[in-house]
């Protein structure tokens, strides 16, 4: 093939290229790696790699406290750093040619320069658990880190303080593991072990902050899965608007049959940022797959009103929305109520009430909404046995009663839940603490002409995957993709595994999905030679088809085509 390319090159000029002729480069090139240089460290298991931009050095991170560098050209070892950090080191980041940082279980991020390694530059703290990954961004000159206790920061490197860099907290979710910037630096996205991975669009560091405050992704999620809306969790809807002009928020869930994904422990950026890789486990560790999925601006349907507005709307105006009149009434709040009461209300005591004794608050406060079951029976009765003319009564609850367990259930828990203290609690009688039924600030609604609140669900993302052996249970492993994309290389066992888009190691952009069905990964090679133990960290020369690879027992390879 490559002289066939060459003599129609002389022929037809190097202008002249037929369809196909990279195709085939890339094909002949990938196909024939295979493993160059092998060689042993006596500092653990290498659990992270990391090549500088211009691809002359190569750093790796080891499991016992240090660091080891390599000239790629000679693959041969230049220094090691002995004790860097306090505990196992997890991730190299270099920030420019010469200038890099390490993190480590021992909470810490240190800065260092390869002119002078004898000397750190700086020693950042403000992480209170282990610090996993770290990322750049050039556009900012900020450095981002994240740990496992759920935070991510960023460091200004333009400041200086007497102790330390300017730091600031930008957001927090439990269940953290990696979070990535995209090569622009316009894309956050992060991996949880709650089975999703976190796209924050048009990003801007500097109000992140700000626009994420309070926000839980963790229970946001918890309602799209139990399709229950949860108060606490719709109050944020506008962060997932096309409306939402920086910052805009979007989850991923979608993953293919057979994958029950739950801890989603690597992830790495396509080069254009065309997509995020990620290798995920199940709850059990019984399962492993490697996944790629679409993280590309897409073009959003119109959005739903806020649920607030829903509530105005369908719960309190004299009118419901098909323009039908109602017998809904508001019952005032009474406060010489008894907590222990267990009297419902009636329609009729509803209907009684005196006009003029409604509130006359223009924002009410959140309300439950339990929608009529599914389950009702054919003769129009409904689970309490009324008949299907009757209004469906609705307690208002203070905003600390708004539990996911008072969903879809007759009994609510009595107001002391949610105004006293703990310890006062726990003295009251068994009687006392079961839940009661009140009779205060009732609303009556026909769930008829209620319209139910949107609950935004997930787009389908998922472009490939790819079902993974399962060994070294426990462990992250971490993927790559190489300089131009076209390939990615997955710890395999004791080696590596080597998959593309397609059988010719097409662009991704050529190589799509038909019909958005995801496709499974095409492997191009497997080797599990020279590795003695179970491999946990790849990575690819950002310059040259060179890839590495190490492994628990500390052995590194090094890959290139033969």
């Amino acid at each position: 093939m490559a002289l066939s390319w060459l003599r129609h090159r002389e022929v037809f000029g190097s202008s002249k290229s037929r369809t196909g002729d990279f195709a085939k480069i890339y094909t002949s090139l990938y196909t024939s790696i295979g493993p160059q240089a092998h060689s042993h460290q006596d500092f653990g298991g290498i659990f992270n790699l990391e090549f500088s931009s211009d691809g002359s050095i190569l750093i790796a991170a080891c499991e016992k406290k240090s660091i080891i560098l390599f000239e790629t050209s000679s693959r041969k070892k230049i220094e090691t750093l002995e004790n860097v950090h306090s505990d196992a080191v997890n991730c190299v980041k270099f920030l420019d040619d010469r200038l890099f940082a390490t993190c480590s279980d021992d909470s810490t991020v240190i800065l260092y320069d390869t002119r002078n390694l004898k000397k750190k530059i700086r020693t950042l703290r403000g992480h209170s658990n282990w610090v996993k990954n770290i990322e750049y961004s050039k556009r900012d000159c900020l450095l981002v880190t994240s740990g496992f206790d759920g935070s991510i920061f960023t460091w200004d490197l333009n400041s200086y303080t007497e102790n330390n860099l300017t730091y600031q907290k930008v957001f927090h979710t439990p269940g953290l593991m990696r979070c990535r910037l995209s090569p622009d630096a316009s894309k956050l996205v992060i991996c949880t072990t709650g089975g999703y991975l976190i796209i924050i669009h048009d990003l801007d560091l500097s109000t992140l902050a700000r626009d994420l405050a309070g926000f839980r992704p963790n229970l946001y999620r918890l309602m799209q899965v139990r399709r229950q809306y949860l108060p606490i969790a719709s109050k944020y809807d506008h962060l997932f608007s096309k409306n939402q002009k920086s910052n805009r928020v979007e989850l991923v869930s979608d993953f293919p049959k057979g994958n029950d994904a739950e801890v989603i422990s690597s992830l790495q950026i396509h080069p254009f940022g065309w997509g995020a890789l990620s290798r995920n486990n199940s709850y059990d560790e019984s399962s492993e797959w490697t996944c790629i999925h679409d993280i590309q601006e897409l073009d959003t349907d119109d959005d739903e009103p806020p649920i607030s507005e829903y509530l105005q709307e369908n719960l309190f105006s004299n009118h419901p929305p098909d323009g039908s009149e109602t017998n809904s009434e508001i019952v005032p709040f009474s406060s010489n109520a008894s907590n222990n009461s267990d009297t419902s209300v009636s329609n009729e005591a509803s209907s009684t009430s005196d006009q003029s004794n409604r509130p006359s608050n223009p924002n009410p406060p959140n309300i439950q909404i339990d929608p009529p079951s599914d389950g009702d029976n054919d003769d129009g009765q409904g689970q309490n046995g009324d008949s299907e003319d009757e209004v469906q009564i609705i307690p208002y609850l203070p905003s600390a009663m708004l539990r996911t367990s008072l969903i879809n259930t007759e009994e609510i828990l009595d107001l002391w839940t949610g105004n006293i203290p703990y310890y006062q609690r726990s003295r009251r009688t068994l009687t006392e603490q079961r839940p009661q039924r009140i009779n205060t600030g009732l609303i009556t609604l026909n769930p008829r002409n209620v319209r139910r609140p949107n609950i935004k669900q997930n787009r389908r993302r998922l472009l490939y995957y790819s079902a993974e052996p399962n060994k070294g249970k426990g462990f992250i492993k971490e993927l790559c993709f190489s300089s131009d994309g076209r390939l990615i290389c997955s710890p395999y066992g004791n080696g590596i595994r080597l998959l593309s888009f397609s059988k010719d190691c097409q662009e991704l952009s050529y190589a799509l999905p038909p019909n958005g069905v995801p496709q499974r990964l095409n492997e191009i090679l497997v080797n599990t030679e020279y590795h003695s133990d179970i491999v946990v960290s790849t990575k690819f020369s950002p310059r040259a088809p060179i890839c590495v690879s190490g492994c628990l027992h500390g052995d590194l390879v090094w890959y290139q085509p033969i």
